[in-house]
């Protein structure tokens, strides 16, 4: 009987999570076409910011209470997520054009980030000091400034929305702002319940068949807290809008990585748990492999490299499954020296907390 409550909230989560991706996407293409700017700048700022807006508050909370290992294992894992899983289904559905700007500037500088958080991590002790988060803040405070502004000015070139946001804009650009951002934030509360109402769902079925807590947290936190961007990604590219999906993947890697980590390393200091190297090791990997990727094939993240992004994914996943069961039996890497604090448990409630 507990076990059918579970399927029935992770169910009842799935369907949330789609119908509000649906009003946020439709609700981010009017916006976008109302402002007259770029769909590839809302996917950047409005949407990404949105959708990881649960992950924010997640770990912001997990911080103040000193939970800094389940902070750092939802943040990496998140953004190994947005790029191994959500970029790699989406290539699958379809070939991902990359535009010039992505190219040219957003790509290299997630790349950059990455490199320095891995660089922050393995430096000095091993963690993230205050004044590293504070490093990792500035440098989104700068991106999102310029994200912004470059954004604003090319609304002056041309008509960016056009052949950008495909069909459907015609009919929607007639709403008010006012209703486009009722429906946005409806949207937003939507992909947020049901998120939460998913992963709580998976979570409590996987305990309930005897999965192990740690397995549970290696695997349904990092999918469950990006579920919002997954659903909302997959909406986006199956409607036409590629940029929204491709910039939503990027922008929420830079929020993760730079305003979250950065904002909950000021609040509270951490050691890299266990593994926690090779996590950092593997993002920041795919976000130089996305380089390559998006020169390639016409500009295009093809299907072979969706479904080699997919590979990279599992294989990480089946490590990081195989190093927590192979551990010895009552020390899980929670209980390991600088990993939220001595002795702090994993337990389902610090799982699930979102």
């Amino acid at each position: 009987m507990e076990l059918l409550k579970f399927v029935g909230m992770f169910a009842g989560g799935l369907v949330l999570l789609l119908v509000g991706g649906r009003v946020l996407v439709d609700a981010a293409a009017s916006m976008a076409a109302r402002l007259g700017v770029p769909a590839l700048l809302v996917g950047l700022t409005i949407v990404a910011w949105g959708t990881s807006a649960p992950e924010l508050a997640f770990n912001t909370i997990s911080a103040v209470k000193d939970r800094t290992d389940l902070v750092f294992g939802n943040l990496v894992g998140a953004n190994i997520c947005n790029i191994a899983l959500i970029l790699g289904i989406g290539a699958l559905i379809r070939p991902l054009a990359v535009g010039e700007e992505v190219i040219r500037r957003e790509l290299p500088v997630l790349a950059a980030t990455m490199l320095l958080a891995l660089v922050l991590g393995v430096a000095g002790q091993a963690g993230f000091a205050r004044w590293e988060g504070a490093l990792l803040l500035g440098v989104f405070l700068v991106y999102s400034a310029f994200t912004i502004i470059s954004g604003v000015r090319a609304k002056a070139r041309a008509s960016p929305l056009e052949g950008q946001i495909g069909h459907g804009v015609a009919t929607t650009t007639t709403r008010s702002m006012v209703s486009c951002a009722a429906e946005f934030v409806a949207g937003l509360v939507l992909l947020g319940i049901g998120g939460s109402l998913a992963a709580d769902g998976a979570s409590g079925a996987a305990e309930a068949l005897g999965v192990s807590p740690t397995v549970v947290g290696l695997t349904v936190v990092s999918v469950g807290t990006t579920l919002p961007e997954l659903i909302t990604a997959i909406i986006a590219i199956r409607k036409g809008h590629v940029d929204l999906a491709v910039g939503n993947a990027i922008g929420s890697c830079m929020f993760n990585i730079a305003c979250i980590l950065g904002l909950a390393s000021v609040i509270s200091p951490a050691n890299l748990p266990e593994n926690g190297l090779v996590a950092l090791a593997v993002m920041t990997g795919l976000g130089f492999v996305l380089l390559p990727m998006a020169r390639t094939h016409n500009r295009t993240i093809s299907r072979i490299e969706g479904a080699s992004l997919l590979t990279v994914y599992a294989a990480f996943v089946a490590f990081q499954v195989y190093s927590a069961l192979s551990a010895p039996r009552g020390i899980e890497p929670a209980d390991q020296p600088g990993n939220g604090g001595p002795g702090a448990p994993l337990d389902p409630g610090g799982v699930d907390s979102r």
